[in-house]
């Protein structure tokens, strides 16, 4: 290699001295014509100061003969000498002055070849500029050609790099499509697997349900079976303090046998006769538009066997369910001032979160620890759907305007959208912060979700991507609810305080505090009144708190309970709220 680049250079050498001689070689002829008038000038010069020698010596010699002359001493002799000098010295004069004309002559030529040859010197000069830059421009390309030939060698060298690898990101490419198309079978054999074990263990808790519902039938049957053959023994005769009507029966025996008709036609009911059942089970306290602030409790019961984390009320107000830290959602009714159990919804292995009703009050939703949400069908009390795929713990769950759709909240930083129909989750938000609650507007698809970052995301449910809205409020949000007039929400922050959201001007419009409102739980809920007129929360101390939200003022404090508040309902004239020791509490305005 060293050797060809040696033979190359001196190749260029070579072509260069030749391109040289090739330039140089139209001045030859000017510049020998310019040596030889050289050589005649200097041996005209020797010539004319070999003559101007002899003119010396013929002036001397004539002035030694005009001397002679003057003196009268000339002979003939030297007449005749003087005659011939006189001639050779007009000869002499003659070829000095035909020399001084050559010299003349060749003075011109000489200074024309000097301007010429100045001429010439400077387009050499010129061209040997060019030369030089020339070489320099030639040398730059010739390290700029080196450079681009050893680039050209490392991309060369790259490019084979990133063959191999390209070539081995392949072969991996293909066996992780061969493992993902593996684990994609894997995971449809599983998801099968799963779909008929949840079907098979909703059939076994729908299973035990029922066993557990028969044996309370078994049980109330018997009781009845031992009551009547007491009422046989004396039919016709009344208690002492037991007023008779006028046809001789007694109001207990009507109670007891309207008590046997309702237990022994439990059988031939249908799920619309339990639904008509459940919409008249609160007696005297049904459901009315005439909302009363909390003042008398009407009753006062064991709800559950430890807290109680949410209690709602149905749309209609025929309905009350709790959930509590017992995995388990009762369905109560009253009897003027008792309440009993109707129905126990099983199947939740965390503590229950958050509970709703579909619209149609055909459906109950529950959330719950164990990072699941559950469906339960109210007619025939059994599980219907498991939803799962979050991965914390589900803080909320919301229907949103129909019983196919439904929103639920994580502590995994997460909002879901499911389809009920299919059990499948049709949308996921990433909020970026746990979620405590969600509130929805029945018949639209705009869902708002309360976080622990003290922000209130709002959400389109028919897009995926970021929130719509952000809401920043002065705590962390534990709970959220909205009026009938969908215009505003109320939220619970864990700076003790109520925040009233005006959703037009995304912004706070009220906040309400007072000394006895302590939040003591990311869990305590609060509620509007049916008409929006009131927001009621419960307190740390027991107290139950009412504020009117147009003016701001504190109109109600009710305690009766010993414990935190949690949760609370609101349906018409009542409201209902759930403490921290298994309480519940059912109240009416005077």
């Amino acid at each position: 290699m060293e050797e060809n680049d040696k033979l190359d250079h001196e190749n260029i050498v070579l072509q260069q001295i030749i391109a040289r001689n090739k330039t140089y070689a139209k001045f030859a002829t000017l510049i020998n014509s310019y040596s030889q008038l050289s050589g005649a000038n200097q041996e005209l010069q020797k010539t004319n100061e070999s003559l101007h020698s002899d003119i010396e010596k013929l002036k001397q010699e004539n002035h030694d003969l005009s001397s002679k002359a003057h003196a009268g001493i000339v002979s003939a002799e030297k007449n005749e000498q003087f005659s011939v000098l006189e001639q050779k010295l007009f000869r002499v004069q003659e070829e000095l002055t035909e020399v001084h004309r050559t010299k003349g002559a060749r003075a011109q030529q000489i200074l024309d070849l000097n301007v010429a040859l100045q001429e010439k010197e400077r387009e050499i000069s010129t061209f040997n500029q060019q030369l030089q830059t020339k070489a320099d421009e030639n040398t730059v390309l010739e390290t700029n050609c080196e450079n681009l030939k050893q680039k050209n060698a490392d991309l060369e060298q790259a490019i084979q790099t990133v063959k191999d690898n390209y070539q081995a990101l392949q072969i991996l490419s293909d066996s992780f499509e061969e493992k993902l198309r593996k684990s994609q079978d894997e995971y449809n054999q599983l998801l099968e697997r799963y779909k008929k074990l949840n079907e098979k263990h909703i059939a076994v808790l729908n299973t035990e349900n029922d066993t557990f519902k028969r044996k309370g039938d078994d049980k109330s049957r018997s009781a009845s079976v031992d009551i009547v053959p007491q009422m046989k023994l004396n039919p016709a005769s009344p208690t002492p303090t037991t007023p008779t009507s006028a046809t001789g029966e007694s109001t207990i025996g009507n109670t007891v046998k309207k008590m046997f008709s309702d237990l022994f036609s439990v059988k031939s009911r249908t799920p619309s006769d339990e639904d008509r059942d459940c919409s008249h089970s609160l007696g005297n306290y049904g459901y009315s538009a005439d909302v009363r602030l909390p003042q008398e409790v009407v009753c006062k019961w064991d709800a559950h066997e430890s807290e109680v984390m949410a209690v709602k009320f149905s749309a209609s107000g025929g309905i009350l369910a709790t959930g509590g830290s017992d995995r388990l959602i009762h369905i109560w009714n009253f009897f003027g001032d008792k309440s009993r159990l109707q129905h126990t919804l099983r199947g939740s292995n965390g503590s229950i979160t958050n509970i709703d009703f579909d619209p149609m009050e055909r459906l109950l939703a529950g959330s719950s620890n164990d990072y699941a949400t559950r469906i339960w069908d109210l007619g025939t009390q059994r599980l219907k759907l498991n939803l799962t795929g979050h991965g914390g713990r589900v803080s909320a769950a919301r229907f949103l305007g129909s019983a196919y759709r439904l929103a639920s909240g994580s502590q995994d930083r997460t909002v879901k959208v499911w389809d009920v129909r299919s059990g499948a989750c049709t949308r996921t938000f990433m909020a970026g912060s746990s979620c405590n609650d969600i509130v929805a507007a029945y018949a639209a698809d705009c869902l708002a979700s309360g976080h622990f970052d003290r922000k209130i995301r709002v959400w389109d449910a028919r897009v995926s991507g970021h929130a719509q809205n952000e809401i920043v409020v002065g705590g962390r949000v534990t709970s959220l609810d909205m009026p009938a007039d969908h215009t505003s929400l109320v939220c619970c922050t864990k700076d003790h305080t109520l925040e009233v959201v005006d959703i037009r001007k995304s912004a706070v419009s009220k906040v309400f505090s007072h000394d006895q409102f302590k939040v003591l739980t990311d869990q305590t809920r609060c509620a509007y009144s049916v008409d929006g007129e009131y927001v009621a929360v419960g307190s740390g101390d027991g107290t139950v708190l009412a504020w009117n939200v147009k003016t701001g003022e504190l109109v109600s404090t009710a305690k009766h309970h010993n414990h935190p508040v949690i949760s609370c309902s609101w349906s018409g004239g009542r409201l209902v709220t759930g403490d921290k020791h298994k309480k519940c509490v059912l109240w009416t305005g005077t």
